[in-house]
């Protein structure tokens, strides 16, 4: 009869003044991807609520019906978080890759607040798509999702260079 010990490790508790902190043992990469895709999801979300119940803003043939607009818009936002999540994970990763930035990863607050701020630049720039090039609406939206791949890519590696730096620079500071 073998012995098998499952290896269950619950979340360390840091308690201070300041805040309650608690650390998962989690591949830094992946948290602050998924806080990314958090952050879009659920500033999607908000928006959705707003741009339906409030504003009204729903196609034609979908007034009277808010609810079927709005679940419309809540595929819409999981597609675009799944669509961009894994775009910039891959981007990130193969940017960290190849600058041989291995061990250094973006802070998970970059990815959150990153993740808010995709949606919240979202509407500003459908609004002025459709106002400026109304006949390229849907090419106006499919180079922002571009956009919004790349450049959060690029701001995620430049985060895992900081990252890198400031390990190096302590380090040096600790040698001398």
């Amino acid at each position: 009869m073998t012995n098998l010990k499952w290896k269950t490790e619950l979340p360390q508790v840091c308690l201070s003044r300041k805040s309650l902190n608690v650390q998962l043992d989690c591949n830094p990469m992946l948290r602050t991807l998924l806080l990314f895709m958090l952050g879009i999801l659920l500033t999607a979300l908000l928006s959705n609520v707003v741009t339906v119940y409030v504003f009204h803003d729903v196609d034609a043939d979908k007034i009277g019906h808010m609810n079927e607009a709005f679940v419309g818009l809540l595929a819409e936002s999981v597609l675009f978080t799944l669509i961009v999540g894994s775009g910039v994970g891959i981007l990130t990763l193969l940017g960290g890759y190849l600058l041989h930035l291995k061990g250094y990863r973006p802070r998970a607050k970059s990815g959150l607040y990153l993740g808010i701020g995709i949606i919240l630049f979202q509407y500003p720039w459908d609004f002025a798509g459709r106002a400026v090039f109304p006949k390229f609406a849907d090419t106006f939206l499919a180079l922002y999702l571009i956009l919004a791949i790349v450049v959060c890519a690029i701001i995620l590696i430049h985060d895992s260079l900081r990252q890198m730096r400031l390990c190096q620079a302590s380090g040096a500071s600790h040698d001398s």
